[in-house]
Formats: structure tokens, sequence, C-alpha cells
């Protein structure tokens, strides 16, 4: 399996506060740019002790060093990853990701 391969091109976003004309806030998704990610699905076989890691649905690779864990998502084709998690250490950037539905 190559990681180079695999990588497909999705759009990175960040949950932002705007406020409204009538004075409230609320959230809002703002495209921060597009991203090259490989993304597979995690396997349910393996045990792991992290409470995040059994949260998470699919796990990502990308080579990407501003992705943070809490704000971001990523968006291809109608589906969208919530970042659970992120470990920018290393060559590459390892992502917990969720499906939002």
């Amino acid at each position: 399996m190559s990681i180079n391969r695999d990588m497909k091109s999705y759009r990175l976003q960040k949950e932002e506060t705007v406020r409204t004309p009538s004075g409230a806030e609320k959230q809002k998704w703002i495209d921060m740019g597009g991203v090259k990610a490989a993304v597979y699905k995690k396997n349910d076989m393996k045990v792991a002790a992290s409470a995040t890691y059994l949260e998470s649905t699919h796990i990502g690779l990308t080579r990407c060093k501003s992705i943070k864990a809490e704000g971001y998502r990523l968006v291809k084709d109608d589906v969208v990853y919530r970042i659970i998690d992120c470990n920018p250490q290393g060559r590459m950037t390892n992502l917990l990701l969720k499906v939002v539905e």
C-alpha cells in the first residue's frame, strides 16, 4: 500500500465564531484551502487503550503541519471527517478522524 498513491485532495475547514447582524454569535466553517491526505478505514480488530482512538472511524496521513485537533475538519465529496486528534511529530501528520453525518 503506497501512501503517495492514496493521497487525495480534501478541503480543510476551520470552525470560527462569527457575529450575526442581530448580535448573536454563531459557529461557521471557513475554508482554509486544500490539503492532500491519505484516509483509511480504521482496523476494528486492533485493541487500543486510548478513548480517542476508539471513538475514531478513520485514520489519516498528511504532510500538512498546520492542522490542529480542535476546530478543524476535512471535506471530500459530501463526506465530512471531524479531526479528533492529530500528531504532527515525524515526517507526516497522523490524524484520527470521525465521520460526521
